[in-house]
């Protein structure tokens, strides 16, 4: 019989254990709740006569026997006295005595009237020497017994195996089953083979170790490969069950890795396991950086269809839920002081921590790492976490150093400073300029764009195909917090990267670091009006105008002295900048986001720099392309300038649209706040709405007739509004879209709670 501790178990795993066990022997079934503050209740079952039995579990490794009867006496006796339930069940994880099963009834007793029945360890052993097959649904309780752990131990059927073995038997408590285990094992199944890739700290190499004990504790013998694929071959037993796991199976060296036949050996390993499927598999983990460079040295991956049987793990397909099991189950074994877990609780602040875009599996091993604390105070902790998920550096200096060549480096500082997902044109043309460079001329690697991009995809970048459209973006968050940090000091290497990309999202990356400190005002300064002088010397040729536009005008305000004032209209060398910059405008496609592009316009016409007919054809241009909220002012205050020159042309198609917009935006524009500030008032809020229509049209330099007017307030539909907006105040609303999210912090919550 196995005698377990329960040690492996964290609380709710527990309650969960104990509501089945007792259950199966009760040959009832207790109804369990969610987690959370429970008022007494783990699991309730109602006899036929509809009484009601209450099992409550408390599993307190760490508690001294004293403490928990003062805990039931203080916090439980009441629970179960307003509960008065016909049967009390209570299970703890404690060894317990005779004299100490009757104390925790005497704790209970003063005000509790029914019969209680107290279950310690030894009698939950009992229960599952009983119930095996209770014990076997456990996976975490089970998979330590003595039983299980020597047939996984002869399982290993090496020193090497058997050691790894014992370390992920270790490790087994903290294991978090998620979408990726279930899918891992549907493709071991079919397949044979899983090769698990991503990026470091994702947890590959914990995948797999689950996989191992599943397969193990089901008669597979284990294999563990240290170098080479040789090693299988030779251990390969044809009517045996065994599963071969090969960890970085192409290791830190690629090159290495790949020398002779050995890409060629595993591809046909792969197609020999498939064939026993029956009897084998084959488990291996790769950096995703590193099979694709495996994939281009050796082509016979790509010709042999390995990729169908790769499965990425991606952090985006752990839900938030899965994030707050894995965070919850690290902080339970973690060993950490009661007062570093505190910091956790406070204010819910692990809400902060699973919902931070830099969440990663191996940095939540870090900062619940007691051993890495030893000079953080618990004062200082929470700011310790907050800073390693904000500067991840520890995660990504390794495969950024190590594994990429310097075409790979800057092909992810293209991406990363692009600041969003960029199209694979638009990449490709800015890898070719920059590389252009003089200060480019010395790189080291391998030069050509798509074998880079091969390298990169699905480790460090990622690659989306939308229609007929390719677009890169950085694999995870993280890497672009890396990026940023790393080079924030490196002007040069920014101004490449910069003079590359030339567009308006990269710019706005330039502000956003100056804006958070990651670099000086001054150098900021310097760096807008190094852009500037590059588009002048490209001839402004291919450049955005919202580019060019929101570059010119920063600059100005970064260096006062480039800018055209009425005093200084007579510089010459600033005066013919902007008139240079507002030619290119007129001559340039109109795009959707035009909002700068239209108030260098006016800032140039207002110096006299465009002719009167020009800046009426541009315009009519405009509001014949259609512009947003945003710009509608400035296209106002345009139309407004040509009325002054008695130019009419283009103030009916601008009340038009703009008329237009408003009648489409109605949504967005005008919130139902707002409009009902006087209560259910129908009159106050339709007088309400036509007053934030007036102010609107005016912000427009338009005029509205009363007709405008009504159509506006006519498609608002005021009243029927009006009834939803108090009805969803007064029923607290969710709307369908937030509600599975609330519905999950709810979760959350209820799995952090805990008695105090």
């Amino acid at each position: 019989m196995n005698e377990y501790d329960f040690s492996r178990l964290n609380d709710k795993e527990f309650e969960v254990l104990c509501t089945d066990l007792i259950g199966a022997d009760k040959c009832v079934r207790f109804e369990r709740f969610k987690p959370g503050r429970d008022g007494g209740v783990d699991g309730r079952y109602f006899t036929l006569t509809g009484t009601e039995w209450i099992l409550q579990a408390k599993h307190r490794p760490g508690t001294p026997f004293p403490q928990l009867v003062t805990h039931l006496r203080n916090s439980e006796a009441s629970k179960v006295a307003a509960l008065n339930p016909e049967r009390y069940l209570l299970a703890v994880s404690h060894s317990l005595t005779r004299l100490n099963k009757e104390e925790l009834v005497a704790a209970l007793r003063p005000q509790a009237s029914c019969p209680i029945e107290v279950y310690g360890r030894e009698d939950l052993n009992d229960l599952l020497a009983r119930h095996t097959e209770v014990e076997r649904r456990h996976f975490k309780l089970w998979i330590s017994s003595s039983t299980v752990l020597f047939s996984l131990i002869n399982n290993a059927i090496n020193g090497r195996s058997e050691a790894m073995m014992r370390d992920i038997l270790e490790k087994s408590k903290i294991f978090v089953h998620t979408l990726n285990f279930e899918s891992a094992v549907d493709r071991l199944n079919k397949l044979g083979t899983v090769i698990i890739t991503g990026e470091p700290g994702i947890g590959k190499t914990t995948l797999a170790e689950q996989l191992i004990l599943l397969y193990a504790s089901d008669g597979f013998e284990l294999t563990c490969i240290s170098e080479h694929i040789q090693e299988a071959e030779q251990a390969y037993a044809p009517d045996r069950h065994q599963l071969f796991y090969f960890d970085d199976f192409l290791g830190r060296n690629y090159l290495e890795a790949l020398s002779g036949h050995e890409g060629s050996q595993i591809v046909n390993f792969i197609k020999r396991v498939s064939r026993d499927r029956a009897t084998k598999r084959f488990v291996l983990t790769s950096r995703s950086t590193i099979l694709n460079q495996g994939r281009i040295l050796n082509d016979v991956f790509e010709h042999n269809n390995v990729h169908r049987n790769e499965m990425e793990i991606k952090l985006d397909s752990l839900s938030s839920l899965d994030k707050a099991h894995i965070l919850y189950n690290h902080i339970w074994h973690s060993g950490l002081s009661p007062e570093h877990i505190d910091q956790f609780y406070i204010e819910k602040r692990y809400r902060q921590v699973i919902n931070h875009r830099n969440f990663n599996p191996r940095l939540i091993q870090f900062i619940t790492d007691p051993q890495r604390l030893d000079d953080v105070a618990v004062a200082g902790y929470w700011e310790y976490i907050q800073d390693l998920l904000d500067n991840p550096a520890k995660i990504w200096a390794h495969p950024f150093d190590a594994q990429l060549d310097d075409f790979g480096r800057f092909l992810v500082l293209l991406v990363a400073f692009n600041g969003q997902n960029i199209l694979e044109h638009d990449l490709a043309a800015a890898y070719a300029s920059g590389l252009l460079m003089p200060g480019h001329a010395n790189f080291v690697g391998k030069r050509d764009f798509h074998y880079a991009i091969r390298h990169l995809s699905n480790s460090l970048i990622t690659r989306i195909v939308v229609g007929d459209k390719v677009y890169y973006k950085l694999f995870n968050p993280s890497l672009g917090d890396f990026v940023l940090h790393r080079y924030s000091g490196l002007m040069d290497s920014l101004e490449s990267v910069f003079k590359s990309l030339r567009n308006l999202s990269a710019l706005n990356v330039l502000l956003d670091m100056s804006e958070n400190k990651l670099i000086g005002h001054k150098s900021k300064g310097e760096m807008l009006i190094s852009l500037l002088e590059h588009e002048e010397a490209l001839s402004f040729k291919g450049c955005d105008p919202e580019y060019l536009s929101k570059l010119y005008l920063c600059a100005v305000r970064a260096h006062p002295s480039i800018a055209v004032t009425p005093i200084s209209r007579a510089s010459g060398e600033s005066i013919q900048r902007l008139k240079r910059i507002a030619q290119a405008l007129l001559i340039s496609p109109i795009t959707h986001k035009y909002i700068n592009s239209l108030r260098l316009i006016k800032t140039s016409f207002g110096f006299e720099l465009i002719p009167l007919e020009e800046l009426q054809k541009f315009v009519l241009e405009v509001i014949t392309f259609g512009v947003g909220s945003e710009e509608l002012p400035v296209l106002g205050e345009l139309v407004a300038e040509l009325e002054l020159n008695e130019i009419h042309d283009a103030t009916e198609p601008f009340s038009t649209l703009a008329h237009n917009f408003m009648y489409d935006a109605l949504d967005d524009m005008f919130d139902d706040g707002d409009v009902f500030t006087n209560g259910d008032d129908y009159s106050a809020a339709c007088k309400q709405l036509e007053h934030m229509i007036q102010d609107k049209f005016t912000s427009w330099q338009i005029a509205p007739t009363n007709a405008m007017i009504d159509e506006i307030v006519d498609a608002f539909d005021v009243r029927e509004r009006m009834r939803n907006y108090f009805e969803d105040a007064d029923q607290h609303y969710i709307s369908p879209r937030a509600e599975p999210n609330q519905l999950e912090t709810m979760s959350i919550d209820d799995l952090f709670s805990r008695d105090r």
